[in-house]
């Protein structure tokens, strides 16, 4: 039986997950974030919401989406605050529903089993804006890859260097191993390897995630953890690249 879902967000996301929605839910609505929604999630009894808005407008959705006691998929980042990020989690445990922040390699086929002393991220991809946002379009994903191998050590030092839309971030982590993050931020040709893995897939993992989440038991805890690390991660490198 199809569950009924609900969709904030028109923009490139929303209509990727809507596509994929209408296909294995009862999508009821799709709305942009200044719509009503409370009011659409009360009317049409949804299980889940889905959140493809502005990173600036999660906190705020997610929060008023979780206070109606309906379960969330957040498309990443959470929030762009730790405090604010830990506090929808808490949230989301106070009434008794799910919070899932979107992470669609943890549903890929190609797995890295371990890391090397010295280790190479290569991601190559045309981006439009502000070259900053590699962090929240690339490295957020590459670090959550990597999660498991990282989640215990700290960062030693840190080196950074752009050239125009080249980006090379080089950590040294304090159990020594290294990992050298190189981003080519203009290129027309689309590649993701790490340690010479290519991490480009015709599976379809968006489609495998969203259904997983919705009718499979996630380990959601495992989740959470893993949202709030990436962004703290995350939040450290732009402290030390400015």
């Amino acid at each position: 039986m199809k569950t009924n879902t609900g969709l904030i967000g028109r923009g490139k996301w929303g209509i990727k997950l809507k596509s994929k929605l209408i296909k294995n839910t009862n999508l009821k609505f799709m709305c942009g974030k200044d719509t009503n929604y409370s009011k659409l999630i009360k009317k049409n009894n949804v299980n889940w919401v889905f959140i493809a808005t502005p990173n600036h407008t999660h906190y705020k959705i997610v929060k008023n989406c979780l206070n109606l006691k309906v379960n969330v998929f957040c498309e990443k980042p959470l929030t762009e605050s730790l405090l604010n990020s830990k506090n929808l989690f808490n949230i989301a445990k106070k009434n008794k529903v799910k919070l899932f922040v979107s992470d669609v390699y943890s549903f890929h086929n190609k797995k890295i089993s371990k890391l090397k002393t010295k280790n190479i991220v290569y991601r190559s991809k045309k981006v439009k804006g502000n070259d900053t946002e590699f962090l929240n379009r690339f490295m957020y994903h590459d670090v959550s890859i990597l999660y498991k191998f990282i989640n215990k050590t700290k960062i030693k030092s840190l080196q950074f260097h752009k050239n125009k839309k080249l980006i090379n971030l080089n950590i040294v982590f304090k159990n020594y191993k290294q990992i050298l993050f190189k981003y080519d931020l203009s290129s027309k040709q689309k590649k993701h390897r790490i340690n010479n893995i290519n991490l480009l897939t015709k599976k379809d993992i968006l489609k495998e995630m969203l259904y997983n989440v919705i009718y499979k038991k996630n380990n959601i805890k495992n989740n959470n953890e893993k949202a709030l690390f990436v962004l703290k991660f995350i939040n450290l490198v732009k402290r030390k690249i400015k």
